[in-house]
């Protein structure tokens, strides 16, 4: 069977179009890696290097973590609450992000600037394992 010159052109462009249109955004990792857009979190120290692989990553505010389950590594929902259960926290957003000690955005918080980490948020005044809501804001 023959193709038309149209129909040959409309498969090239077809073709074409498929090579050059980019993949869609990536997520954040289990393992530390947090792109672009995001504000990442993670159950274990150190961006949970070597320990379990709970995280999850947010494009916008939360202001009750407790409605929120942990993810595995594998992206499998781990059925565990989120709340009081950061301990490290990576900012790619391109705003500031503070967590907040009680759901509704009140008690003690700490500010992560964009492009900022922290993988021991015991030395914050927000602590270890006790933010329940993240707020994500732009001037």
């Amino acid at each position: 069977m023959r193709l038309s010159k149209k129909a040959v052109g409309f498969v090239a462009a077809a073709a074409m179009f498929t090579a050059v249109v980019p993949a869609a955004a990536a997520v954040a990792s289990p393992r530390s890696t947090c792109y672009g857009g995001r504000v990442c979190l993670y159950a274990g120290f150190d961006y949970n290097r070597g320990q379990a692989d709970h995280w999850r990553d947010f494009i916008a505010d939360d202001s009750n973590l407790a409605d929120n389950n942990w993810l595995n590594w594998d992206f499998s929902n781990s059925w565990q609450t989120m709340n009081n259960g950061i301990s490290s926290v990576r900012n790619r957003i391109g705003c500031s992000a503070t967590l907040w000690q009680h759901p509704g955005y009140t008690g003690a918080h700490s500010t992560f600037a964009n492009n900022s980490n922290d993988g021991y948020l015991s030395n914050n005044a927000i602590g270890n394992d006790r933010a329940s809501a993240l707020d994500i804001w732009c001037r």
